[in-house]
């Protein structure tokens, strides 16, 4: 593939024909944040983090949706950028209800760790405390859209990687909420408790009932195996902590599943429901 060379803060670096400007930079160890962008779905530049300057263009771009060219100036990491992506991050925060103290992804929330990257101690806008609901309905996973963001990840995946469209979006504006079948109840949706939608969620907003409160997922080992339930040789990842198993993920890196599983992978098997394959 045809190589191309770029600038980015200074440093000539490299890069492939046909790669935005935050893979370059993720492939050279150069850190951009990033809230929406996840490897596998097609990016939006929703949350407005990943914006850099390019000289010789007007105005900022989203680094995950800007096409890297031969010869580009690349700036990432100047005062005028952190101060854009620190006022992002504060009404973020100040737009729906994030209480660190009380979420149950304390620990393993994204949002968090860039507010604590940023040294965001303070806010400066006033916090609306919306009134949103809480979905509870469903036996394996909640959905509280007080924590969530928008960055449409959760949509993405149901419809790119599953291939379900259950999620979807409702409102314009500050009224822009994710939507489930166009405002069902999950537990009355077409979702099939895949759990695709709680591995992609970069916040609280959706998470899984069976692993709550049981250990943050940094405190745990991860185990890189195949699932038993069925004779398809799903990878999975284990969390493991104390000897049991916490949480169950799809492992994006398997040729067989792709970080998809059923709901027989990824919940069952918390539940004490081990039926493995005996014979061939």
């Amino acid at each position: 593939m045809e190589e191309l060379r770029l600038t980015v803060n200074g440093i000539e670096v490299q890069g492939k024909k046909g790669d935005t400007v935050l893979q370059v930079c993720q492939r050279n160890d150069i850190y951009i944040p990033t809230l929406c962008h996840m490897e596998g779905l097609s990016d939006q530049g929703t949350c407005r983090m990943c914006i850099v300057e390019i000289e010789g263009e007007r105005g900022l771009n989203t680094a995950c949706t800007t096409p890297a060219r031969e010869g580009m100036v690349v700036w990432t990491d100047t005062e005028r950028l952190n101060q854009l992506r620190r006022s992002t991050l504060e009404l973020l925060f100040s737009e729906r209800n994030h209480f660190c103290m009380f979420c149950e992804l304390s620990g393993d929330c994204e949002l968090q760790s860039l507010a604590y990257r940023a040294g965001i101690d303070h806010f400066g806008y006033p916090f609306l405390y919306p009134p949103l609901a809480l979905d509870s309905s469903h036996p394996y996973l909640l959905l509280d859209h007080s924590r969530c963001v928008l960055c449409r990840r959760c949509i993405r995946s149901c419809a790119d990687l599953v291939g379900n469209r259950t999620l979807g979006v409702k409102g314009r504006g500050f009224s822009t909420m994710v939507s489930v079948d166009m405002d069902q109840a999950l537990s009355q949706s077409t979702c099939i408790s895949c759990g695709t939608c709680v591995q992609v969620c970069p916040t609280g907003a959706l998470f899984d009932r069976i692993k709550t409160y049981r250990g943050k997922t940094k405190e745990c080992r991860r185990v890189s195996t195949v699932c038993g339930s069925c004779a398809l040789g799903c990878g999975v990842e284990l969390f493991v902590r104390s000897n049991h198993i916490v949480q169950i993920w799809g492992d994006f890196a398997s040729e067989v599943n792709r970080g998809v599983l059923c709901v027989r992978g990824r919940y069952q098997p918390l539940l004490g429901r081990r039926e493995r394959i005996r014979i061939p």
